[in-house]
């Protein structure tokens, strides 16, 4: 277990863990009461605020949208015979809300809030579950404590976890103040959660009830990294129904190593930071194992989770957040030295054990710094896709929603359709789709059809079908960072930013990016004319530095005045130019389209994010060489090919149009085809290296022979072959042939067997 660290349970599990399970005790039932508000900000739906009775006593909490699954969250699992599929889930990724309880300010409240309330309410000390009862006619929901036996579960011991620290002498784990992570960029940690098939029949072998239990387990886990300014993503689910990919029984540190080398055998496809597999065991020594401090190491980027029997959700989380928080290089608190406002801090050894809120000590906060500066936080700084919103399917819609095969529209629109039954919106037999960038005639289009071309010539990559689906891959483009427009500016989000471009797209042809005294004169004040951003406070004061990326001020050159309906057009004069900007009069959270982009240049490899001038290497571009000279890296940090080479590091040429592990031409099966197709490359060149070298010393040979006084004497192929012993006749077969036996030589060149009398010059 050399540099793996394991979360120890000796004592925890020695026996039943009914006291970590959810303990109904005091089960009441409650009428979750919606509070109407008439501000603006508590009307938008990423607020809301309830009135819920617990024990006879009501609580008012407030809560704030927190999005941490994606709006394509997947869920994959196997058929009968073993092949992989995914589908798009029933997760609605905006009905996820966490917040506090009025009058409790240690107090935390994690919930799901679309099908009822459903969730977890945390004192300091303390946890309440609620959930809806699903036979209820009205709005009611149980709720009830989640407690602690400890007379079943004794306390761990002194020696509280097996551990090996080779190669963690770096570490730091000095206690420092609290950073203010708020101020720094968010950060996003994707995880591929999978289910192993014990796990899956103990929490219901349902897939919709298991996704609701993980999402709630991950959400927890979310909130507790929420104050290093990290977002735990659960990007996927993974679910082995039938039988587990690799043994899940022996020691966690094994399980670990047969997870990882699976892990990078068949998870190259997916987009993920880390893998996590959840292992359930009635009893065990160990609640999980994972490499400390390597979370940003591709190699080293999972971990082993263990579900005991009985443990509670809660708990569950706890585990998973210290596994975590151990691939950051955060170590187990020193309960004496280490402290954070709650009663028990997430690293503490014992947290497991404790219910209620559970925040990361001051110790953490010097760990995750080191990690942060030690390795950049390369592998956090991708952001996912998370705001799109969710609706229920309708059939009949023309839309295809989750649970539908197609969707035409109405019955009385496209009764005829040959490809899909518009009353039951499944596919009508022998068809494989009905509409799609990648169907055709109710079928798929050829793999490696283009399906979506690039929209920009630097900074995009195009998609294409990948013969199985009717839908084209997901919309990838050109890694952040890289030089674009002849290296006079930055790929950003798959487009080559350009203030110029900006200008035009606004105020027409005759305009381009303001000089700077154009944006030193607007973007100096803080009122509508020009600044850095809004807050609820009011508008945000531009740094000197920063003056480039508030508002984009634009040199207008046309002798007519601009008119616009919907915002103020606002003009000045500087330096004998006429500067133009506008002004929407928008809500302080909605998106002003009068903003700079963000990746536009403001300085020498300086860039605009978020409103402020930053240097480019924050994007953390690394693609100088890993693409062999063939292609580019996209915006998985994946080899996008050219034609003509082989994806995934455009090393081998090869047919077909190029393109990388994510756009849809590969399966994992197709790694073993381009590794057999670069092994044949290089035969190919072998032989023919070799053959006409062989050729050669064959037209050698005969004018030699011919000048050292051999003799020579001919024989047609016909009388001799039979004569011929059974290995020179084999010999033939390749068209030449060199053979010796005694004095005698044999040398067979064009259908012509010529017989050599040796006299020692030459030995076959």
């Amino acid at each position: 277990m050399s540099g793996l660290w394991a979360l120890l349970a000796t004592g925890l599990l020695a026996g039943p863990l009914a006291g970590l399970g959810f303990q109904r005790t005091f089960l009441s039932v409650t009428v979750p009461v919606k509070i109407p508000t008439t501000s603006n900000e508590d009307l938008d739906p990423e607020y809301a605020s309830y009135m819920i009775t617990i024990e006879g006593k009501p609580y008012t909490i407030h809560l704030k949208q927190k999005i941490f699954v994606p709006h394509d969250f997947r869920i994959y699992s196997y058929n009968k015979e073993g092949f992989l599929n995914s589908v798009t889930s029933h997760v609605k990724n905006l009905c996820f809300y966490q917040g506090y309880i009025t009058g409790f300010p240690k107090s935390t409240v994690t919930l799901s809030i679309c099908s009822g309330l459903r969730g977890l309410l945390q004192f300091e000390n303390i946890s309440y579950g609620i959930e809806p009862l699903v036979s209820a006619a009205g709005f009611e929901h149980m709720v009830y404590p989640i407690n602690i036996n400890s007379t079943a579960v004794p306390f761990l011991s002194h020696n509280k976890m097996y551990i090996e620290t080779k190669g963690l002498s770096d570490i730091q784990t000095d206690i420092k103040a609290k950073s203010d992570h708020s101020k720094s960029f968010p950060l996003y940690l994707e995880i591929h959660v999978i289910v192993e098939k014990n796990l899956y029949e103990y929490l219901g072998s349902g897939t919709t009830i298991i996704t609701q239990k993980i999402a709630q387990v991950f959400g927890l886990v979310s909130r507790m990294f929420s104050s290093f300014n990290v977002t735990i993503v659960l990007s996927s689910l993974e679910l082995w129904t039938d039988e587990n990919k690799i043994s899940t029984t022996g020691e966690v540190d094994a399980v670990l190593h047969r997870f990882l080398n699976w892990k990078d055998s068949y998870l190259v496809l997916r987009q993920l930071d880390m893998a996590y597999l959840l292992v359930y065991r009635n009893t065990s020594d160990y609640l999980g194992a994972t490499f400390p401090g390597k979370m940003c190491e591709r190699k080293y980027a999972g971990g082993v989770a263990i579900f005991p029997k009985e443990i509670s959700l809660e708990a569950f989380s706890v585990v998973i957040a210290q596994l975590l928080g151990l691939s950051m290089g955060i170590t187990y608190d020193d309960v004496s030295k280490c402290h954070c406002s709650s009663a028990v801090c997430v690293m503490n050894p014992e947290a497991v054990l404790i219910s209620g809120v559970k925040v990361f000590s001051s110790c953490s906060y010097g760990a995750f710094e080191s990690f942060i500066l030690k390795t950049k936080g390369e592998c956090l700084q991708n952001q996912p896709h998370l705001d799109p919103s969710y609706r229920a399917p309708i059939c009949g819609n023309s839309v295809m929603e989750t649970g539908e095969e197609c969707d035409c529209g109405p019955p009385t629109v496209c009764k005829d359709n040959k490809c899909c039954n518009a009353a039951t919106c499944r596919l009508q037999p022998g068809a494989k789709c009905s509409l799609g960038q990648c169907c055709s005639g109710c079928q798929f289009i050829k793999k490696g059809t283009i399906c979506r071309q690039q929209l920009d010539q630097d900074c995009d990559v195009p998609e294409y079908c990948n013969g199985s689906s009717a839908f084209c891959q997901p919309d990838l483009f050109v890694q952040d960072g890289r030089p674009c427009r002849s290296r006079t500016a930055f790929c950003y989000k798959g487009k080559c930013p350009s203030p110029d471009n900006q200008c035009r797209s606004i105020f027409g042809k005759d305009v381009e990016n303001g000089a700077f005294p154009c944006y030193e004169e607007l973007n100096s004040k803080t009122d509508r004319s020009g600044s850095c951003g809004r807050t609820k406070t009011g508008y945000k004061l531009c740094q000197w530095k920063d003056l480039r990326c508030g508002k984009i001020i634009c040199k207008y050159k046309s002798s007519k005045p601009f008119f616009q309906t919907q915002a103020t057009v606002i003009y000045v004069s500087v330096n004998g130019h006429v500067c133009i900007t506008l002004d929407y009069r928008l809500h302080y959270q909605k998106q002003d389209p009068i903003w700079v982009y963000d990746g536009s240049l403001c300085g020498f490899k300086q860039i605009c994010l978020n409103r402020e001038c930053v240097d480019v290497s924050v994007l953390g571009f690394d693609c100088y060489l890993k693409c062999n000279g063939h292609g580019i890296c996209n915006s998985r940090k994946n080899c996008h090919c050219d034609p003509g080479w082989l994806p995934p590091d455009c090393k081998t040429q090869g047919p077909g149009v190029g393109g990388s592990i994510d756009s849809g031409l590969l399966s994992v099966s197709d790694k073993l085809l381009v590794e057999r197709y670069s092994n044949n490359i290089w035969s190919n060149w072998m032989l023919l290296i070799i053959l006409p070298l062989v050729m050669l010393l064959v037209m050698i040979i005969i004018p030699v022979i011919k000048y050292s006084g051999l003799t020579i004497r001919t024989h047609a192929v016909e009388s001799q072959s039979d004569d011929l012993k059974p290995e020179l006749q084999k010999t033939l077969e390749n068209g030449w042939a060199l053979y010796s036996t005694g004095n005698l030589g044999f040398c067979f060149i064009d259908q012509t067997l010529y017989e050599l009398e040796l006299y020692g010059i030459f030995l076959f």
